[in-house]
């Protein structure tokens, strides 16, 4: 099950050609989301409108960063190198593409991830000073 549907990702970020892929990305951006979820103890068995939007929305974002495109460069290259007589290419990520991944705007929308305390080593017992 997808949170997201062929619809509502082409109606954000334009048709794609491979219906077929674009639906096994959705599927696995959802289950991604799930697995979150499961590790938040958050219940996404019955969501609310609200709750439902969001998975939508985070579903098809996560779903375009890891989609091929359809330009010349694929998505995610901080730099690219080419070659003309000997055919190369090179091309450099600033992070991994092709396995979807929350980034931290979207465990926020979720309602998840973020800090739970804060924690610092002891430089040793602080005590008064004998005067």
């Amino acid at each position: 099950m997808s949170y997201a549907t062929i619809e509502q990702y082409e109606a954000r970020y334009g048709a794609v050609s491979d219906e077929f892929m674009l639906q096994e990305c959705l599927d696995d951006s959802s289950a991604v989301i799930r697995a979150a979820l499961d590790r938040a103890g958050i219940d996404y068995s019955n969501p609310s409108e609200e709750l439902a939007d969001r998975l939508m929305r985070v579903c098809r974002s996560m779903t375009n960063r890891v989609i091929p495109t359809e330009n010349e460069l694929p998505q995610g290259v901080t730099s690219a190198s080419m070659g003309a007589v000997g055919f190369s290419e090179t091309f450099n990520f600033a992070t991994t593409y092709g396995t979807p991944k929350l980034i931290k705007s979207e465990m926020d929308l979720l309602g998840i991830g973020g800090k739970i305390g804060v924690a610092r080593p002891s430089y040793g017992v602080l005590e008064p000073r004998d005067a």
